[in-house]
């Protein structure tokens, strides 16, 4: 399917920048992406068909959606593509930080806890 290349790099900025991505079932052309304000959906699913096609992205349907997830070769591919250093990775792949905040004291009522999980 032929598309402004423009839609086509939001599709894929999307894509790598999230890891993941989901469309409905939809493919009546004038309905819009909710993700993509101006990109249609029919458009949305052509393009992560071709991507399918080439094994860089992993498909999966459930209850009228489909969910696209980036392969490793998909990952490189799209860092090719949209010509991204090395060190930028999709959220889905990045480990979750956790957040740390000031040490509590050693007698810090709001930390004491005994070994069933209830407070002292």
């Amino acid at each position: 399917m032929l598309m402004p290349l423009e839609r086509l790099r939001a599709i894929l900025e999307l894509l790598f920048r999230e890891g993941v991505l989901v469309a409905e079932k939809d493919p009546r052309p004038r309905r819009c992406h909710p993700a993509l304000p101006g990109v249609p959906n029919l458009e949305v699913l052509r393009a992560m068909a071709s991507l399918r096609a080439r094994r860089l992205v992993r498909q999966t349907f459930a209850w009228r959606h489909f969910y696209w997830y980036l392969t490793d070769a998909g990952v490189a591919h799209l860092r090719r593509y949209l010509r991204l250093p090395p060190d930028i990775v999709p959220l889905s792949l990045q480990r979750a930080r956790p957040p740390h905040g000031p040490p509590r004291p050693a007698g810090d009522p709001r930390g004491a806890r005994d070994a069933r999980g209830t407070d002292g």
